[in-house]
């Protein structure tokens, strides 16, 4: 019988002798004199290839004296020989690669260790046309029905809705949550990437509003307002306001802010609850204002049967509306008045599918002019070390090309979304009741369809071929990005440890992008990640990319292992406000002559978070 174990050391110490791609750096100098983080980092590389490394003890001493991060990786080794060892199916695999030292062809090498830790990239180097093609045939769609009640007038019946993230700036301490790019709280109102959303989308509804004059303006837009820390979501509506003065007036937008304070009241005069922290709320992380970015369409079209659906674009992002014409022949909003959205179909693998949401696509700023479905990722080529372990970036180029930019006839069912640019009717959302657990910081737009799979039928984006939005942000806010690179990888590790405890039921239809963070190595893959990272970085960006590392994946496995405890608690809570809402319309149909106080008070919240 195979020792997993070992053999995986074998498949490590032949990344270390390799010359060539897919290679590991030597650790040994790192650990002889570098910063904390290196030596850490190093010693853990060293301890994963086994006793037989050289200095093998002057690593474990390392790790002994380490503090706190120390006593983090040496737990961090027992759950790897732990994961290993219960991954029998792996073990012939992890025999082919410990032949990497030999092998000189880079994609079978690749391939060779991506079958131990990636498996999802394996093949994709040498044969991406075929994988792009069996990929949108299993996404293609057989419309059984087709919705004979469309949109017909997307500025009126579509709610859209935005995240306004904020951030007090350094000053505050560490952040209580993680945004990859807020706004700062003292930046120039009229500067801010907030500003730049609305101006974009009043001028896209404008556009509208002149090609289609029976359309009634102007759109209601809704913001969530959520703060890096815990007690500004006050300043961050206040920022909103001063955002909409600076800019002049929105000609063609109604705007409503939410922040922590009024989502909580409204839940509660909905519920009759005095709960501090409802499911129903905007602070914390990115899926708890993603669900509530959802719900508040449901919510709004009890007091407004007239709204629909509801549409999530981001901030950074906007409507090439001369483009979309051109090259589609429709604007933007036109794509949402198919009767394909709210159709019914069938799946390849017979899954009976309710197309209840709508998703579209990305086009980078700098890439429009090579046309409007140039693909917004790319594959790349593997080179870096940690490109061994896992590069997701060539499985999401894969969805990329296969569903997101795909421009052809044939329904497709959409599971790579964008966090921007999809939309769900209403009745979908009172029917299936979706939701993103409030514990997902990253993908929560991912997270969201998984809480309705597992039946018979379930609900499905329709893929909308043509609705592009151009993402402006690597010219918007480079430095931005650029600061919040480190801060998001450690978001990636997190994703994985979360996806793969959420997801595994799921992970063949979630295959290839959100899937590829669904692994049967979750902690052999980010520790690993993590050290090779460290290894990149300067003294200074290491230590504190390590210590902001072991902290946030500390947090996540707390949360791992209460997961599905948190899952089972929000479904309830979700379907508490579900049925909530269908009693408030039973209650209110009992009353025509006048609403009743608990609707009165719901109204007044809503009306009140209007802004200007």
């Amino acid at each position: 019988m195979i020792d997993n174990l070992a053999a995986f050391q074998r498949v490590l110490r032949a990344l270390l002798r390799r010359s060539s791609p897919p290679r590991f750096p030597d650790p040994t100098p790192f650990l002889r004199s570098g910063s904390a983080a290196h030596r850490i980092a190093a010693a853990t590389l060293i301890a994963l290839t086994g006793g037989e490394h050289r200095i093998h003890n002057l690593a474990r001493t390392e790790l002994d004296a380490g503090g706190a991060h120390g006593r983090f990786f040496i737990s961090q080794l027992d759950r790897v020989a732990a994961e290993l060892a219960s991954a029998s199916e792996l073990a012939s695999l992890l025999e082919d690669a410990a032949g990497l030292a030999d092998m000189t062809d880079t994609a079978a090498a690749f391939d060779a260790i991506w079958a131990v830790l990636f498996p999802e990239g394996v093949g994709l180097l040498a044969n991406w046309d075929e994988a792009a093609d069996e990929l949108r045939h299993r996404r293609r769609v057989e419309l059984t029905a087709r919705n004979d009640n469309p949109i017909v007038d997307p500025v009126r019946e579509v709610l859209f809705t935005s995240n306004v993230l904020v951030s007090p700036g350094e000053v505050a301490g560490p952040a209580d949550y993680w945004y990859d790019h807020p706004i700062p709280l003292d930046a120039q109102p009229e500067s801010t990437e907030l500003a730049y959303g609305l101006r974009h989308l009043d001028a896209a509804i404008g556009f509208e509003l002149e090609r289609n004059p029976e359309w009634q303006g102007p759109a209601t837009v809704t913001l969530s307002v959520s703060a890096t820390h815990r007690g500004y979501e006050q300043a961050g509506r206040e920022l909103v306001g001063q955002v909409v003065s600076a800019i002049g007036p929105l000609r063609n937008l109604r705007v409503y802010a939410f922040e922590e304070t009024r989502t909580r009241q409204i839940w509660n005069s909905l519920c009759d609850r005095r709960d501090e922290q409802p499911v129903f709320g905007v602070a914390g992380l990115y899926g708890r204002h993603y669900s509530f970015l959802k719900a508040i369409a449901a919510l709004w079209s009890v007091f407004d049967p007239g709204i629909r659906a509801t549409f999530k674009i981001d901030l950074d992002q906007v409507f090439p509306q001369h483009e979309l014409v051109t090259a589609t022949g429709q604007s933007a909003l036109e794509h949402l008045t198919t009767d394909r959205w709210g159709g019914r179909g069938v799946n390849q693998a017979g899954d009976a599918l309710d197309l209840v949401m709508i998703a579209g696509g990305l086009v980078n700023q700098s890439d429009i002019d090579q046309g409007l479905f140039t693909p917004d990722v790319t594959p790349g080529e593997p080179t870096g070390a940690e490109d061994a372990v896992f590069y997701s970036r060539l499985p999401q180029a894969l969805s990329t090309v296969a569903e997101i930019v795909y421009a052809g006839a044939d329904p497709l069912e959409r599971v790579h979304v964008t966090g921007g640019t999809n939309g769900i009717l209403v009745a979908g959302l009172r029917r299936w009741r979706l939701f993103t657990p409030s514990v997902f910081g990253r993908a929560e737009d991912q997270a969201y369809i998984i809480s309705a799979l597992g039946g018979s039928s379930r609900p499905a984006y329709l893929h909308a071929p043509g609705l592009i939005m151009r993402h402006d942000k690597a010219d918007l806010i480079p430095d931005v990005i650029a600061s919040s690179a480190l801060s998001k990888h450690v978001g990636d590790l997190v994703r994985t440890r979360l996806f793969s405890a959420y997801g595994a039921e799921h992970k063949a239809l979630l295959n290839p992008f959100t899937g590829c963070f669904i692994s049967q190595l979750p902690v052999t893959v980010t520790i690993l990640r993590l050290c090779l990272r460290v290894l990149e970085l300067d003294s200074k960006a290491a230590d504190g990319y390590m210590a902001e590392a072991v902290r946030r994946l500390e947090a996540a496995d707390v949360l791992v292992a209460e997961l599905e405890k948190v899952v089972a608690s929000e479904r309830a809570e979700w379907g508490r406000f579900y049925d909530a809402l269908d009693e408030l319309e039973a209650e209110n149909r009992g009353r025509p002559e006048q609403v009743s106080k608990r609707s009165a008070a719901i109204q007044r919240l809503l009306a009140d978070a209007l802004i200007g």
